[in-house]
């Protein structure tokens, strides 16, 4: 009914204001399912760059655009309806199915191929974070494409000084999101995850709230 409508209608609201307050962040540090995906990856296992696989971030995109506004306007005339919870995430199987399904038989019963199939995918994303940093993150997640559209223009800001910078690379090569720091402080897959800041032997980037294009220069603040 219209009450369903219009809370999907919140809940889209709600997220892009998270976006736009904080971007990526979420991802970093609030996504129980990247938590998940980075204690898999420190686990023992043969690891690959996912730097040569940089096209498939634009699978999240044609995620966000089908399962989340296409689909489900096409199909209920609503958006935000459960496509993509329903049929892709793995998240809700590895954190209410499974549980469930282990201390209930009739549930176990009455989940059926939706389950299977999900189970599938939980089994896969599980195998492919052991090799990859956060690969639904980066490839799947409309979530994350949401809040990764609001990375330019959110609230928190990863900053670099240019005249502290003084181009080692190691911020780069700390980037487990295959972002060129210096060039793009603030690109689309930064999670604001603050390993650039760690590693800055010179203390150029830093965290900012505000806006503006993430890299300043003192003289040109100074008018020199």
């Amino acid at each position: 009914g219209s009450s369903k409508f219009k809370f999907s209608y919140y809940i889209t609201g709600f997220l892009i204001l998270l976006g736009v307050l904080l971007g990526r962040f979420i991802c970093g540090f609030l996504c129980p399912f990247g938590w998940f995906q980075e204690l898999l990856h420190k686990i023992p296992f043969k690891k690959f760059s996912t730097k040569k696989l940089k096209p498939l971030r634009y699978i999240k995109y044609g995620v966000l655009l089908i399962f989340v506004i296409l689909l489900p306007l096409l199909a209920t005339n609503s958006l935000g309806n459960p496509f993509f919870c329903k049929y892709l995430c793995p998240q809700g199987v590895l954190e209410g199915a499974i549980p469930l399904s282990i201390a209930n038989a009739s549930i176990r019963a009455a989940l059926g191929k939706l389950f299977t199939w999900k189970f599938g995918i939980l089994i896969t994303f599980v195998i492919l974070s052991l090799m990859f940093y956060r690969p639904f993150c980066k490839w799947i997640c409309p979530l994350g494409a949401i809040y990764a559209l609001c990375n330019k223009v959110s609230f928190l800001q990863m900053k670099v000084d240019e005249d502290k910078c003084v181009s080692c690379g190691k911020c780069e090569r700390a980037c487990k999101m295959d972002v060129d720091v210096t060039k793009h402080p603030n690109h689309t897959e930064c999670i604001r995850c603050g390993m650039c800041i760690k590693e800055c032997p010179t203390e150029a980037i830093h965290y900012q709230y505000g806006f503006g294009t993430g890299k300043t220069n003192l003289k040109e603040n100074k008018g020199e």
